[in-house]
Protein backbone atom coordinates (compact mmCIF):
# COMPACT_ATOMS: atom_id res chain seq x y z
CA UNK A 1 0.00 0.00 0.00
CA UNK A 2 1.45 3.14 -1.24
CA UNK A 3 1.45 6.00 1.57
CA UNK A 4 0.33 9.31 1.05
CA UNK A 5 4.03 10.57 0.28
CA UNK A 6 4.27 8.24 -2.75
CA UNK A 7 1.28 9.10 -4.14
CA UNK A 8 2.15 13.22 -4.14
CA UNK A 9 5.58 12.39 -5.55
CA UNK A 10 3.60 9.93 -8.13
CA UNK A 11 1.16 12.83 -9.18
CA UNK A 12 4.00 15.49 -9.23
CA UNK A 13 5.99 13.05 -11.85
CA UNK A 14 2.96 12.66 -14.00
CA UNK A 15 2.09 16.55 -13.70
CA UNK A 16 5.65 16.99 -14.96
CA UNK A 17 5.38 14.94 -17.72
CA UNK A 18 2.22 15.87 -19.37
CA UNK A 19 2.49 18.55 -21.88
CA UNK A 20 2.01 22.40 -21.12
CA UNK A 21 -1.44 23.04 -21.06
CA UNK A 22 -3.09 26.14 -20.87
CA UNK A 23 -4.86 28.65 -22.98
CA UNK A 24 -6.37 32.81 -23.35
CA UNK A 25 -8.26 33.73 -20.48
CA UNK A 26 -10.91 35.94 -20.93
CA UNK A 27 -9.49 39.06 -19.74
CA UNK A 28 -6.00 38.27 -22.11
CA UNK A 29 -8.57 38.21 -24.88
CA UNK A 30 -10.26 40.82 -24.05
CA UNK A 31 -6.93 42.70 -23.57
CA UNK A 32 -5.73 41.62 -27.23
CA UNK A 33 -8.87 42.13 -28.67
CA UNK A 34 -8.69 46.36 -27.56
CA UNK A 35 -5.54 46.03 -28.63
CA UNK A 36 -5.61 45.52 -32.14
CA UNK A 37 -8.65 47.98 -31.86
CA UNK A 38 -6.79 50.09 -30.64
CA UNK A 39 -3.80 49.57 -33.63
CA UNK A 40 -6.99 49.83 -36.37
CA UNK A 41 -8.44 52.90 -35.41
CA UNK A 42 -5.02 54.52 -35.73
CA UNK A 43 -4.42 53.23 -38.98
CA UNK A 44 -7.94 53.98 -40.76
CA UNK A 45 -7.51 57.21 -39.29
CA UNK A 46 -3.96 57.72 -40.82
CA UNK A 47 -5.29 56.27 -44.35
CA UNK A 48 -8.60 57.48 -44.71
CA UNK A 49 -7.38 60.77 -45.63
CA UNK A 50 -5.19 59.24 -48.86
CA UNK A 51 -8.42 57.94 -50.58
CA UNK A 52 -9.84 61.89 -50.80
CA UNK A 53 -5.90 62.30 -52.05
CA UNK A 54 -6.36 59.50 -54.58
CA UNK A 55 -9.82 61.09 -56.03
CA UNK A 56 -8.35 64.70 -56.43
CA UNK A 57 -5.18 63.31 -58.14
CA UNK A 58 -7.47 61.08 -60.37
CA UNK A 59 -9.43 63.76 -61.61
CA UNK A 60 -6.53 66.25 -61.89
CA UNK A 61 -4.96 63.52 -64.36
CA UNK A 62 -7.93 63.28 -66.28
CA UNK A 63 -7.86 67.12 -66.68
CA UNK A 64 -4.73 66.86 -68.25
CA UNK A 65 -5.42 64.08 -70.45
CA UNK A 66 -8.23 65.96 -71.51
CA UNK A 67 -6.26 69.33 -72.14
CA UNK A 68 -3.74 66.86 -74.16
CA UNK A 69 -6.67 65.67 -76.53
CA UNK A 70 -8.05 69.26 -77.24
CA UNK A 71 -4.33 70.07 -78.23
CA UNK A 72 -3.87 67.20 -80.36
CA UNK A 73 -7.30 67.72 -82.06
CA UNK A 74 -6.93 71.67 -82.56
CA UNK A 75 -2.98 70.72 -83.81
CA UNK A 76 -4.55 68.44 -86.43
CA UNK A 77 -7.21 70.80 -87.62
CA UNK A 78 -4.10 73.29 -88.52
CA UNK A 79 -1.61 71.01 -90.17
CA UNK A 80 -5.38 70.11 -92.46
CA UNK A 81 -5.88 73.46 -93.00
CA UNK A 82 -8.95 73.66 -91.33
CA UNK A 83 -7.82 76.11 -88.54
CA UNK A 84 -11.41 78.04 -88.80
CA UNK A 85 -13.11 75.14 -86.99
CA UNK A 86 -11.26 75.40 -84.07
CA UNK A 87 -13.84 77.42 -82.95
CA UNK A 88 -16.79 74.23 -83.30
CA UNK A 89 -14.67 72.95 -80.43
CA UNK A 90 -15.75 76.16 -77.82
CA UNK A 91 -17.96 75.02 -75.38
CA UNK A 92 -18.25 71.38 -76.69
CA UNK A 93 -17.73 67.75 -74.69
CA UNK A 94 -14.47 67.12 -74.53
CA UNK A 95 -14.83 63.50 -73.63
CA UNK A 96 -16.15 62.86 -76.96
CA UNK A 97 -12.91 63.77 -78.22
CA UNK A 98 -11.43 61.02 -75.51
CA UNK A 99 -10.26 57.43 -77.62
CA UNK A 100 -12.29 55.87 -74.61
CA UNK A 101 -13.94 57.92 -71.69
CA UNK A 102 -13.72 56.85 -68.24
CA UNK A 103 -16.02 54.29 -66.61
CA UNK A 104 -17.29 56.89 -64.29
CA UNK A 105 -18.23 58.83 -66.83
CA UNK A 106 -22.10 59.12 -67.05
CA UNK A 107 -22.62 61.07 -70.41
CA UNK A 108 -24.32 64.54 -71.46
CA UNK A 109 -27.59 65.96 -69.50
CA UNK A 110 -29.72 68.33 -69.47
CA UNK A 111 -32.39 69.20 -67.18
CA UNK A 112 -31.59 66.75 -64.24
CA UNK A 113 -30.80 66.95 -60.40
CA UNK A 114 -27.14 66.97 -59.63
CA UNK A 115 -28.47 64.84 -56.62
CA UNK A 116 -29.08 61.93 -59.59
CA UNK A 117 -25.47 61.51 -60.65
CA UNK A 118 -23.70 58.92 -58.34
CA UNK A 119 -20.94 60.63 -56.43
CA UNK A 120 -17.14 60.53 -57.86
CA UNK A 121 -18.72 60.48 -60.99
CA UNK A 122 -18.52 62.77 -64.10
CA UNK A 123 -21.18 64.31 -66.63
CA UNK A 124 -21.54 67.07 -69.06
CA UNK A 125 -24.01 69.56 -68.74
CA UNK A 126 -25.73 70.18 -71.47
CA UNK A 127 -27.20 73.56 -70.21
CA UNK A 128 -24.30 75.26 -68.55
CA UNK A 129 -21.72 73.49 -71.81
CA UNK A 130 -19.48 72.47 -68.56
CA UNK A 131 -17.93 68.93 -68.17
CA UNK A 132 -18.63 68.32 -64.09
CA UNK A 133 -16.89 66.01 -61.66
CA UNK A 134 -19.29 65.08 -58.69
CA UNK A 135 -16.49 64.83 -55.40
CA UNK A 136 -17.26 62.05 -53.15
CA UNK A 137 -17.92 61.91 -49.39
CA UNK A 138 -14.98 63.04 -47.64
CA UNK A 139 -13.14 60.13 -45.67
CA UNK A 140 -10.46 62.33 -43.86
CA UNK A 141 -11.69 64.31 -41.22
CA UNK A 142 -12.48 67.96 -42.46
CA UNK A 143 -10.40 70.60 -41.02
CA UNK A 144 -13.56 72.27 -40.79
CA UNK A 145 -17.18 72.51 -42.05
CA UNK A 146 -16.58 74.14 -45.51
CA UNK A 147 -18.33 72.40 -48.30
CA UNK A 148 -16.27 72.32 -51.61
CA UNK A 149 -18.17 72.98 -54.84
CA UNK A 150 -17.74 69.91 -57.55
CA UNK A 151 -15.09 70.92 -59.65
CA UNK A 152 -16.32 72.26 -63.86
CA UNK A 153 -14.37 72.87 -66.46
CA UNK A 154 -15.52 74.24 -69.88
CA UNK A 155 -13.65 74.09 -73.64
CA UNK A 156 -12.66 78.13 -74.57
CA UNK A 157 -10.65 78.62 -77.71
CA UNK A 158 -7.85 81.71 -76.48
CA UNK A 159 -7.61 84.22 -79.26
CA UNK A 160 -6.81 87.76 -80.13
CA UNK A 161 -10.41 89.02 -80.64
CA UNK A 162 -9.02 92.06 -82.78
CA UNK A 163 -12.74 93.04 -84.66
CA UNK A 164 -14.10 92.91 -81.39
CA UNK A 165 -17.13 90.49 -82.59
CA UNK A 166 -16.31 87.61 -80.09
CA UNK A 167 -16.12 85.13 -82.58
CA UNK A 168 -12.95 83.36 -83.68
CA UNK A 169 -12.10 84.33 -87.61
CA UNK A 170 -8.80 82.71 -88.88
CA UNK A 171 -8.63 85.75 -91.23
CA UNK A 172 -8.44 88.38 -88.80
CA UNK A 173 -7.69 86.78 -85.27
CA UNK A 174 -4.45 85.77 -83.83
CA UNK A 175 -5.04 82.11 -82.39
CA UNK A 176 -3.55 81.57 -79.29
CA UNK A 177 -4.28 77.81 -78.77
CA UNK A 178 -7.11 75.63 -76.56
CA UNK A 179 -7.91 75.54 -73.21
CA UNK A 180 -9.55 73.68 -70.42
CA UNK A 181 -10.64 76.55 -68.12
CA UNK A 182 -11.66 75.48 -64.46
CA UNK A 183 -14.81 77.26 -63.93
CA UNK A 184 -15.79 75.88 -60.30
CA UNK A 185 -13.76 73.82 -57.37
CA UNK A 186 -10.49 74.99 -57.84
CA UNK A 187 -10.15 75.25 -53.90
CA UNK A 188 -10.65 71.47 -54.11
CA UNK A 189 -8.40 70.20 -56.78
CA UNK A 190 -5.67 72.17 -55.53
CA UNK A 191 -5.70 70.21 -52.33
CA UNK A 192 -6.91 72.31 -49.28
CA UNK A 193 -8.17 69.67 -46.86
CA UNK A 194 -6.39 66.84 -48.19
CA UNK A 195 -3.90 64.30 -46.74
CA UNK A 196 -1.02 65.90 -45.54
CA UNK A 197 -1.94 69.54 -45.68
Amino acid sequence: MMSEGTLFVRDARLALTRPFESGFSLLELVVVIVIISILMAVAINRLLPYIDEAERVGVLTLESQIKSTLMTSAAKRIAGGRAASISELDGSNPMQLMLETPQNYVGELRGYDESSVPRRNWYFDLNTRRLVYRIGRRFGWPDDDESMDNPEFEVRVAFDDRNGNGRFEPGTDELYGIRLQREAGAQWLVGKNSAGR
